[in-house]
């Protein structure tokens, strides 16, 4: 659903306003709830995770509903979009330091990237087949059945989540207050050069490289001159080179490759982007694409496992809440490139932007030289 609502509300937002601002405007919203995550992460260590993730999944639900009453009543506009992306992006900021540390705690240290590889290969299944459903919805019976399906998917994570036995990991220590608790996450977090250089990389990605996603619909409809069906596709394609990447990683990775697949991975999704932005011909759209998926699923994979590999399981929780910190600060680079976009044009715009990360990135391979030497994780996680 994920996949599936960002292309619906990119490609309403841009039927209702006819402004590539706004569209990376409701990306922006569905983003900055992710700056509150560590705050989540302190609040997710006292709560059972558990019920944090049913109450997000009935947030979603709820919202879905709405959306789809609205659609169908006629009485959708921009301002109905703009607030349901931020009450889905509340949901989403609590994934790192409820569901993904959730992760860290079922299996143990040495499996935790196989683990987080199996998730992102999930996710990266149905990111194939996510906004081709958007893009055929769209395309015959409306934006309405992309919500309505929402509302049945999300209430069946409901469900399953109920089922879920799951025990919250019993501690003997009494907690520190939550702003006591943020200022220990900080300085542990200082100690580690892997760390920094993750979160370093994080902030990248997130705000010159994920940033093109508002856009692309936009540049697809504008530069390609496609259908919502073949925009559908493009996203789709790009998450079947994801999954290619994800179980790559799941079925190959060493502790000892996480940070260089993070790198490198990272730095070929930018290239992906720089290039899509430059392409004038659909199906030499959908190669780059694919590449451009392989190169996100080493970044998005490798991001949560090399945290949760080298933090304390008394400390996952608020490594993971910095992470979606560093994720919330991606939504500025939305406002940036809708911005760029309405002043000069969004292929340019995403040129221009992704170009920047690309820069930022060779910067990143010199000051973090730990990120790119083999053994570097388990040598940070002995000192940390």
């Amino acid at each position: 659903m994920m996949w599936l609502e960002m292309l619906v509300v990119a490609l309403l937002a841009l039927e209702l306003t006819d402004s590539p601002f706004l569209v990376s405007f409701t990306f922006f919203l569905r983003f900055l709830p992710m700056l509150f995550g560590f705050g989540i992460g302190v609040i997710a260590e006292r709560l059972n995770r558990k019920y944090l993730m049913i109450g997000g999944l009935a947030i979603q639900t709820a919202t879905s509903a709405a959306l789809a009453a609205l659609v169908i009543s006629d009485k959708l506009e921009y301002w109905h979009l703009a607030l349901g992306s931020f009450l889905i992006g509340s949901v989403m900021a609590s994934e790192f330091p409820v569901r993904r540390t959730m992760i860290g705690e079922v299996v143990s240290r040495t499996n935790v990237g196989r683990a987080v590889s199996l998730e992102q290969t999930t996710n990266s299944l149905f990111r194939i087949i996510g906004p081709f459903v958007g893009g055929v919805f769209l395309a015959t019976i409306g934006a309405q059945g992309g919500f309505l399906l929402g509302v049945v998917l999300y209430s069946i994570g409901v469900i399953i989540a109920l089922s879920m036995k799951y025990t919250r990991p019993e501690s003997s220590d009494i907690p520190a207050g939550p702003k006591t608790q943020i200022i220990e996450g900080i300085r542990y977090i200082r100690k580690s050069q892997v760390m920094i250089g993750t979160l370093g990389v994080t902030l990248v990605v997130n705000v010159f490289g994920f940033s093109y996603m508002s856009q692309q619909p936009v540049v697809a409809k504008q530069v390609l001159q496609v259908s919502d069906v073949l925009i559908g596709v493009l996203q789709s394609v790009e998450g079947a080179g994801a999954f290619f990447g994800a179980a790559l990683i799941a079925i190959f990775a060493k502790p000892r490759h996480y940070t260089r697949i993070y790198m490198w991975g990272s730095l070929l999704f930018m290239v992906a982007i720089v290039l899509f932005s430059q392409s004038t011909t659909y199906w030499i759209t959908l190669i780059i694409l694919f590449f451009g998926g392989v190169g996100m699923s080493g970044f998005a994979t490798m991001q949560s496992a090399i945290m949760i590999y080298v933090a304390s399981p008394q400390m996952r929780g608020r490594v993971l809440g910095s992470v979606a910190v560093f994720i919330g600060l991606g939504p500025f680079g939305q406002l940036g490139i809708g911005l760029l976009a309405s002043i000069l044009n969004p292929a340019t715009a995403v040129l221009i932007t992704a170009g920047t990360g690309i820069v930022c990135m060779f910067i990143a391979f010199v000051i973090y030289p730990a990120m790119n030497k083999p053994y570097s994780l388990e040598l940070d996680a002995e000192n940390v």
